[in-house]
């Protein structure tokens, strides 16, 4: 089996996870299915009683949650983090660990999750030069569909197969390809970095975007704050993954136009974008890795990391 990337070190047999809540309180039923799916594909997860830690709508001070991801981080017998749910928080933590940055800079291990840790792996990518999973929290672990159940754990074992990432329902919206790093994640947790201390570069990479629970005005007003703060001025592909929201007068799921998406970015019509990316909130949610080199084919609808 090839290696594919020198930064990316594959679970072994049974081995350890460290599970950290790095935002919100969750679900006990739905983090307990996730660890019980872990189990039965023979990765090992650990966490401690601080992961059921509640403050409000926190899972517990941003001091805490900091402490317990560097102990993640730093445990030598941990060979991977992950999140036990997003939410929001973990911008409170971005102090904390931005003092231990150099601690962190020297884990070989990645962070797993999605939403709100959009955040963390911003700044363990820019700041910290790790390279990251965005792939489901420990509470969606059981509700995602089964190719995407899939596809995670070959990740973490390091399939070759694993590193090329398509799907037949994506759309085409600029045709091309495009070589970068890829970066980004849930869309509002990205501009609540703008204006911070660790504000996301995205000079030269393949953006991934995906958000939840937004309807098209506010989607609008998120796209056009990147815009203006020039993020897409040098981007050389756009991934947009699931955008949807919920109606409940009737309760019904919608879909935002991704066509919004792009008028808004300001991007050329030379920038590659694919959307309907099988990434975000719903049922299928592809883990990729964000921090490392890639390259977008439109014509063959697939991200795909460099082998070295």
């Amino acid at each position: 089996m090839a290696q594919p990337f020198k930064e990316f070190r594959p679970i072994g047999f049974r081995g350890k996870v460290q599970v950290t809540a790095t935002s919100g309180p969750f679900d006990k039923q739905r983090f307990n299915a996730g660890i019980t799916f872990l189990k039965l594909n023979k990765v090992r997860p650990a966490y401690d009683a601080a992961v059921f830690t509640r403050t409000g709508y926190l899972a517990g001070d941003a001091a805490r949650r900091a402490a317990n991801l560097l102990k993640a981080f730093g445990d030598p017998e941990v060979e991977a983090v992950w999140a036990a749910r997003g939410g929001y928080g973990a911008l409170q933590m971005l102090p904390f660990l931005h003092e231990r940055k150099e601690d962190l800079k020297k884990a070989s291990k990645p962070l797993i999750g999605f939403s709100d840790v959009t955040v963390l792996h911003s700044f363990l990518v820019e700041h910290c030069d790790l390279l990251t999973i965005h792939g489901p929290n420990i509470t969606t672990l059981s509700e995602i569909d089964h190719r995407s159940q899939s596809h995670l754990i070959r990740l973490l074992q390091g399939r070759d197969d694993a590193f090329i990432i398509g799907d037949r329902h994506i759309t085409v919206l600029q045709p091309g390809t495009a070589r970068g790093v890829v970066k980004g994640g849930n869309l509002a947790s990205l501009v609540s970095l703008l204006g911070t201390p660790w504000e996301p570069n995205f000079d030269n990479c393949i953006l991934l975007l995906e958000e939840t629970g937004e309807v098209a005005y506010r989607i609008d007003r998120l796209v056009t704050q990147l815009r203006l703060a020039g993020k897409f001025a040098k981007i050389r592909g756009l991934i947009i993954g699931e955008c949807s929201y919920r109606e409940h007068h009737p309760p019904v799921t919608r879909h935002i136009d991704p066509r919004l998406i792009v008028e808004r970015s300001g991007i050329g019509k030379e920038i590659p974008v694919m959307a309907n990316f099988p990434v975000g909130h719903g049922e299928r949610n592809m883990a990729l890795l964000i921090g490392a080199a890639a390259t977008m084919d439109t014509g063959a609808k697939r991200l795909s990391y460099r082998v070295v």
